[in-house]
């Protein structure tokens, strides 16, 4: 039976004053032992909210497939399935708009083997109602991808993707000035363990990313003047748990980050048990937003989004994976909680 919590209505927050918040509807199979994770936004050219992620018995399982609701006033719709291959494991859906045409892209791989995923595309020319059919858009094995495109003013979109492989993963830019017909692959020097790159534009032009620590020691930035040649990544003083983080431009010109504020560098942990070995997990809470007004050299205001409770200290899962972006003076934030849905948040910037 689904949680009864989960019935997607947007109501005043308990825990944040000033915000709202929604769990969404999920979908959820004998025993609700369903996996429910990597959430992605996204503002329609008319106004509806967008949220996709991927949802199925567990990650890397062929029944785990990606899903999409909908907000248009104060309930979340339930989700539909908008990407399932009965033969393969879906996951990261990226949502983005170019120019009224809404895109979906997400990586597809064989059982629980990361090497051999390729990303998927599919269009939507009436604000994700119904989709064209899917096709490859990336064939080589082991790219990923988890955060969407940043466009620039110039046309030329810069998507984040990294490739997982034997010898480890590393994160690369690939870049298109045609839409999306033509992709050219620009490597990220020094990315060994650094991945699910996520890019903003600075106030003075220039481009800032940030990255997940396959470590769980610390986020890790990297900056650029084009998007095509990058610096190499350079530890920041912001923790990172093994975990994704996002990274947005306000209307204003600051930097919005959520991440997670907990490391194994700095002792936060819990012990787990994966394949009969135990091993230590870094928490994944509590959860995060900060603030930049000088393109993320400082991050002076901080607020605990989501933090420990009673549900969390039985489930090893914890409040991760966000996707952030501007609603003109307020932020749409969506998680995953605890992997049993997706939580949704509207939040002020101050």
């Amino acid at each position: 039976m689904t949680d009864p919590r989960f019935d997607g209505i947007v109501r005043p927050s308990a825990m944040l004053p000033g915000a709202r918040e929604a769990l969404l509807p999920a979908p959820h199979g004998p025993g609700n032992h369903d996996d429910n994770h990597a959430a992605n936004l996204l503002r329609t050219p008319d106004g509806d909210l967008l949220c996709a992620w991927f949802s199925g018995p567990e990650e890397g399982h062929p029944g785990t497939n990606v899903v999409l609701a909908r907000l248009a006033g104060d309930r979340w719709d339930p989700p539909e399935v908008i990407a399932a291959d009965p033969e393969r494991s879906e996951q990261n859906p990226v949502l983005f708009d170019d120019g009224g045409l809404v895109w979906l892209l997400h990586t597809s791989s064989e059982p629980y083997d990361q090497t051999t995923a390729h990303v998927v595309a599919r269009t939507s020319a009436d604000g994700g109602r119904t989709w064209g059919e899917p096709r490859v858009l990336f064939a080589e094995p082991g790219i990923f991808v988890r955060h969407p495109p940043l466009i620039l003013g110039d046309g030329t979109w810069l998507l984040p993707a990294y490739h997982c492989g034997g010898s480890g993963d590393r994160s690369v830019v690939k870049v298109t000035d045609d839409g999306g017909r033509t992709w050219k692959e620009h490597p990220v020097p020094g990315s060994a363990d650094l991945v699910q790159m996520t890019i903003a534009e600075r106030p003075d032009g220039s481009l800032l990313a940030m990255f997940r620590d396959r470590r769980a020691g610390r986020i890790h930035a990297s900056a650029s003047a084009d998007g095509r040649s990058w610096a190499a990544p350079e530890r920041t003083g912001l923790p990172n748990n093994d975990s994704s983080v996002q990274l947005t431009r306000l209307g204003d010109g600051r930097l919005a980050l959520v991440y997670n504020d907990a490391s194994l560098e700095r002792g936060q942990f819990r012990w787990v048990t994966k394949n009969g070995e135990r091993r230590r997990k870094a928490l994944r809470t509590p959860l995060v937003l900060a603030v930049s007004d000088d393109g993320g050299v400082s991050w002076p205001y901080r607020h605990v989004l989501q933090d420990y409770d009673r549900e969390y200290w039985q489930n090893e899962l914890g409040y991760s994976y966000p996707s952030v972006i501007d609603g003109g003076g307020r932020l749409h934030i969506a998680f995953s909680y605890l992997r049993k849905t997706i939580k949704y948040l509207e939040i002020g910037t101050r």
